[in-house]
């Protein structure tokens, strides 16, 4: 059964509708998670903070949920995460209320707080308050844009699936998720960004249910995506110190991978442009520099990142540090 949001609000002071929506859906007593940052933007619900909760013990999490009958999130992408999960475990309804719009876990129903991630269920309403999402640091809008690119390369690992493994594929899904990504690339490169956060938001949401679709992360999870999850493995065994953000690294991640696809000619360089300088408009990074990684790293981050999880994508069985390097130059990431 294919779950998407009931209700999805994206608009101006869209949080003082949650009441609103509650009553639409008969809840009356939700547990709100959320930061320390972001808990002024709940309306006087009870509320656990995201980071005083034990994620590891995935049998006991659905305790929190006892003594309410809905989940709501409030904040950047652990607080609704962890709510998502409070939510399954529970079998009570989730709201999802970002104050960013980083990647599309505000609306999918996948859970990010390990790898391989969980499939649970997408949220039963949607509610981003774009007064409060334009106030959020533009690093994380710029992520954002990261992680919608990178449905381009993901639909076309998906399709190699198909192709080279007998993969199941969903038309109806890959299509939607990439033209998404088209439209949103299309609107940054043509315009004079006014509405970019909501014009954001939206694409998110919409890169959410294409996932709920698939019922798979296939339709926005990549190489690109192995590539920042490679990035991560680096920044813990060589102790690296850089702020760089998953959308941030997934874009890098995409023209890394659609430099693959160019030299294979299952990209146009047309394509290829479009990527990188949506990405640059926004100040998305589009080097390894701008990520805070020296050249060693992320050479070694894509010669490796095939092998972080069973998915078959355009890094096969993998590729030597010397193509890896030769792909990196090309797409002028180093």
């Amino acid at each position: 059964m294919i779950v998407i949001p009931r209700y999805t609000i994206i608009k101006e002071k869209a949080s003082f509708r949650i009441q609103e929506i509650l009553d639409n859906l008969n809840l009356k007593n939700p547990l709100v998670i959320t930061g320390k940052n972001t808990q002024k933007y709940n309306k006087d619900f009870d509320f656990i903070y995201y980071d005083e909760i034990e994620t590891s013990d995935l049998e006991n999490i659905k305790n929190y949920a006892n003594d309410y009958d809905s989940i709501i999130g409030i904040g950047g992408g652990r607080p609704i995460d962890i709510g998502k999960l409070i939510a399954h475990k529970s079998k009570k309804p989730f709201l999802s209320v970002p104050t960013t719009a980083s990647n599309d876990g505000i609306a999918s129903p996948i859970v990010s707080l390990t790898q391989p991630s969980y499939m649970t269920e997408a949220p039963i309403a949607i509610i981003a308050d774009i007064d409060i999402i334009k106030k959020s640091p533009k690093k994380l809008l710029s992520a954002g844009m990261g992680d919608i690119v990178s449905n381009i390369t993901a639909v076309l690992d998906w399709e190699l699936g198909k192709i080279e493994k007998s993969e199941k594929y969903s038309d109806s899904s890959g299509i939607f998720s990439k033209t998404i990504a088209i439209e949103l690339m299309d609107y940054v490169l043509n315009s004079n960004l006014e509405e970019y956060p909501k014009k954001l938001v939206k694409a998110l949401i919409g890169s959410g249910i294409s996932i709920a679709i698939a019922h798979s992360s296939r339709p926005a999870s990549g190489s690109e995506h192995l590539f920042s999850h490679a990035l991560d493995t680096m920044k813990e065994k060589y102790s690296i110190d850089t702020n760089s953000l998953h959308g941030e690294q997934c874009g890098v991640g995409t023209l890394a991978t659609a430099q693959i696809y160019l030299e294979e000619g299952k990209l146009e360089v047309e394509t290829f442009e479009m990527l990188k300088t949506s990405l640059k408009v926004v100040d998305a990074p589009v080097t390894a520099k701008q990520l805070g990684f020296d050249e060693e790293i992320v050479i070694e981050a894509l010669s490796s990142a095939h092998a972080l999880r069973n998915r078959h994508t355009i890094l096969r069985n993998g590729i030597s540090k010397e193509k890896a390097r030769e792909i990196l130059e090309k797409s002028e990431i180093i």
